[in-house]
């Protein structure tokens, strides 16, 4: 790192070489935290985030990595949506609904909209959009929901 210290900290015109920028950036996709990255390659935390601030370019690769690293936490929703979790099918479909759904053409779906629907409702809603539900799960819903939810799911 360049610039001006007091100490370890940099007082101006810090700089990261592209091997501690790569380095940061690794840890990060390994789930390190950015204090825990910058302590790992023993750079001060605010030194970092300063260059990240300054430096459009680093600033849009760890941008990249934590867009990365929400794709992995989105695949491992859906994964447990379609193992049966109806918290993990709700999350899913208030944030991502099919594109044919009433309201979701071209415009971002009022969130109200779902929040609303009993479970036997949501099941319904998968159904209609051939959305492949664990039998296990619709045993769950119907026992749940007694005669009604028994409806539902025949």
């Amino acid at each position: 790192m360049r610039g001006e210290t007091r100490g370890e900290l940099c007082l101006d015109s810090c700089q990261l070489s592209r091997e501690q920028q790569a380095g940061y950036i690794d840890l990060l996709l390994r789930g390190a935290s950015p204090a825990a990255a910058a302590q790992q390659l023993g750079l001060e935390l605010f030194d970092v985030l300063a260059v990240i601030a300054e430096d459009e370019s680093f600033q849009a690769r760890v941008d990249a990595a934590y867009d990365a690293l929400s794709q992995n936490v989105a695949a491992r929703l859906y994964q447990e949506a379609m193992k049966g979790s109806v918290s993990a099918m709700t999350f899913w479909l208030k944030n991502r609904p099919p594109p044919e759904w009433p309201g979701t053409q071209g415009e971002a779906t009022d969130r109200n909209e779902l929040d609303g629907l009993s479970d036997e409702e949501l099941l319904r809603l998968a159904r209609l959009e051939e959305i492949a539900i664990p039998p296990e799960l619709e045993a769950d819903i119907a026992s749940a929901g007694g005669d009604e939810g028994s409806s539902l799911v025949s």
